[in-house]
């Protein structure tokens, strides 16, 4: 990448519509060096043109999200950080999900996302929430059991929510919320749910889990940024499950997973992502070696 700054102020502004393949490489990469912490960077997301469109007076998300990405800089000040699922994926995963939901307002002419796939207001700052703490805890580790790590996630949020000084019930409510979400970003309920969302059971909520999962991926299928986050994840894995480790950053492993992967959502239709997925795919296939 070029060292040409992108901020997530310019990033996340609907005025600055179309953007290019270079434009999300670049603020990945440049997010990657910002000096300060995950909290300093969700307040920068905080504070975007986007986000602030989309806030409102007694907004009781905005503080949830700040606080939350400061516990997960506190545990992380104590312990030791994954290789793959830090903060600086946690960080990625909030600004794809930050573009994605941006784009809905360039995707209103699709009959779609006036019924399933449309987010209110509310249910923006929700899926935002779930992007800060969807991997929260994260042990570095795959699942020996469905859903292992995703639950221990939930757990830990459901503790920090019981913390907050809001309302039992209104918590109790954004636990029920985003519970299916967080549930659904684990690898093996991917195809089941791509089913359900390309076939004619697709609920709201799925469309709001299929939303978190393509915001959770959408890095790794960038040309660039995606054979670091495979480094990355080969890192994470490589004392525990060496096998698994080696074949994330071989040539017929990425292919293998990008051609795994469908990004259905209109945002994402709106923005070119199949078509980003599809030539990285190409890309690797006229790469000799």
């Amino acid at each position: 990448m070029n060292n040409v700054a992108y901020p997530i102020a310019s990033f996340l502004n609907p005025l600055g519509y179309p953007y290019s393949l270079n434009d999300i490489e670049g603020i990945l990469e440049s997010t990657d060096h910002i000096p300060g912490s995950f909290s300093s960077i969700v307040e920068e997301i905080l504070a975007s043109p986007f986000w602030q469109s989309v806030d409102y007076q007694d907004n009781p998300y905005k503080s949830l999200c700040l606080n939350l990405a400061k516990e997960i800089d506190a545990i992380y000040s104590r312990n030791l950080e994954p290789a793959y699922h830090s903060r600086l994926h946690f960080k990625d995963v909030c600004l794809m999900l930050s573009f994605l939901l941006m784009h809905e307002e360039f995707s209103k002419s699709n009959e779609i996302t006036k019924n399933d796939w449309s987010t209110s207001r509310e249910e923006k700052w929700l899926l935002l929430l779930a992007a800060i703490g969807h991997d929260f805890g994260h042990p570095g580790m795959i699942n020996q059991t469905p859903f292992e790590i995703e639950k221990k996630s939930l757990a830990l949020l459901e503790v920090f929510l019981s913390q907050s000084k809001l309302n039992t019930n209104f918590i109790d409510a954004i636990g029920q919320r985003l519970k299916p979400w967080i549930l659904a970003t684990d690898p093996l309920a991917y195809d089941a749910l791509l089913s359900e969302i390309t076939g004619a059971e697709a609920s709201h909520e799925d469309c709001l889990a299929m939303l978190l999962i393509e915001a959770d991926l959408f890095a790794s299928i960038l040309p660039i940024k995606g054979q670091l986050l495979g480094a990355r994840l080969a890192e994470e894995w490589k004392s525990a499950n060496p096998a698994k480790a080696a074949a994330v950053i071989s040539k017929p492993g990425r292919i293998a997973f990008l051609k795994s992967l469908r990004f259905v959502s209109p945002h994402a239709q709106v923005l070119g992502a199949e078509q980003i997925r599809l030539n990285s795919i190409q890309a690797l296939d006229d790469l000799k070696y």
